[in-house]
């Protein structure tokens, strides 16, 4: 009797190519998919932002009946602090670890795995900008190099003329030039002065994040804005060195779900309201890497797949958004009704994920 050979499916295959070409090649005691997928809200919260930035400036006049979705997409800014709080978690796990971190190997893996992409990309627009608008290269030259250097921020005091994202891939260049020092100080701390102390820098961080640096814009760039989160994301990885918060526990899915409404109220209240923002996101991460139903949704592959995507989505998605808001603007006109912006937001999203997914995995 012949043998009957299981065809895999479609699907199955797909699956498998994501994992093989997509997901995070790390050794599997390394990876944690859960922090791909707190990723996955993170990018996929940045690009929405970006998104309904381009619809209430080109595609329909002000007092829409979108504006309720208007104002949710436009708390997406918060995946940026979010990133800086998987960066602090990330960063602190193998420096509170049981073996010495190499300075060596830490800065040349942030060099090796950061750079190349992040200067192709300045690279390539600047190439564009210079080609398609009517800007000299002298005139962006400085620009780039500022960028090049992570210094575009503390320069100018503005976001980069190149690629207005890297101001906070600046920022994560200062605590990244901080954390050894920083953990060194926490690992040498006694287990009471720990949590003492990150909770202290989450509270002073938040009130930083709530004030008004108008009149200071390099402060509002650089990591004092912003170190309440990364504060947020050491404070998980001492927990984890500790091992005193237990996996797949259900009541982290319930105040995982408290922590993420109090989040959004904040962020709609803004103001002083802002300032608990760095513990409320602490409890998030927590909470992603422990509540159950958390864990089993941050882990599904489709979601961590994308989430380990989002260096290049970061970097491109802003210049595929508004490549095909152009698009959509002359094939359909504007203005847009609410309803089919509604409908095409889905769909815009999705081309947005693939197109970046190129540079992805090209690069």
């Amino acid at each position: 009797m012949s043998e009957v050979v299981a065809v895999p499916s479609a699907t199955a295959g797909f699956k498998a190519w994501c994992l093989r070409h997509i997901a995070r090649p790390q050794p599997a005691q390394e990876f944690v998919p859960q922090i791909d997928g707190l990723r996955f809200v993170a990018i996929v919260s940045v690009v929405l932002y970006h998104m309904q930035g381009f619809a209430a400036a080109r595609l329909t006049p002000s007092g829409a009946a979108t504006d309720w979705l208007r104002a949710l997409l436009a708390q997406g800014h918060y995946g940026v602090p979010l990133f800086f709080a998987l960066s602090g978690y990330i960063l602190g796990c193998p420096f509170l670890g049981e073996r010495a971190v190499s300075l060596k190997r830490y800065f040349l893996r942030r060099l090796t795995r950061l750079e190349p992409p992040y200067f192709v990309c300045l690279l390539l627009i600047f190439a564009l900008k210079v080609w398609s608008m009517d800007i000299s290269i002298a005139a962006l030259s400085p620009h780039l190099l500022a960028s090049l250097a992570y210094l575009h921020g503390w320069t100018y005091g503005t976001q980069s003329e190149v690629n207005g994202v890297a101001w906070s891939l600046e920022v994560e260049w200062q605590f990244y030039l901080l954390a050894p020092l920083l953990f060194a100080f926490i690992a040498r701390s006694r287990t009471w002065g720990r949590h003492i102390g990150l909770w202290l820098a989450m509270l002073i961080g938040g009130v930083a994040h709530a004030m008004d640096y108008h009149d200071a814009p390099r402060v509002g760039l650089s990591l004092l804005h912003y170190f309440g989160f990364f504060a947020a994301g050491a404070w998980i990885a001492v927990l984890d060195s500790e091992g005193s918060a237990p996996h797949g526990a259900k009541r982290f899915d319930l105040l995982g779900l408290l922590a993420w409404a109090a989040i959004l109220c904040c962020l709609l209240t803004g103001g002083a309201a802002l300032v608990p923002l760095p513990a409320l996101t602490a409890l998030v991460l927590l909470c992603g890497l422990r509540g159950t139903m958390m864990r089993r949704f941050f882990g599904w592959w489709p979601i961590y797949c994308i989430g380990a995507m989002c260096y290049s989505v970061y970097l491109y998605h802003f210049f595929v958004i508004s490549l095909l808001g152009k698009i959509v603007v002359a094939s359909v006109g504007t203005p847009i009704p609410p309803l089919q912006q509604l409908l095409l937001l889905p769909f815009a999203l999705g081309a947005v994920l693939l197109a970046c997914a190129i540079p992805y995995l090209l690069i």
